[in-house]
């Protein structure tokens, strides 16, 4: 199953695809591509929905 074919791609990933197949990569290349892409969105997603221990915490003004 190619990428492109899935449903919900996220822009950016849809946009290097694009621009792969431009460059005439081979269908291995895309797979790969994209397996890291992916990866790195959902690493994204998952650290922005952990809480920040140091924003809760408010500065205080050196004196």
């Amino acid at each position: 199953m190619r990428p492109e074919s899935s449903k919900g791609i996220h822009p950016t990933i849809k946009k290097c695809l694009q621009h792969l197949d431009v460059l005439q990569a081979d269908d291995k290349t895309k797979q790969i591509v994209y397996m890291y892409m992916e990866s790195l969105l959902l690493e994204s997603v998952k650290s922005a929905q952990l809480p920040n221990p140091q924003a809760e915490v408010p500065l205080q003004a050196e004196h």
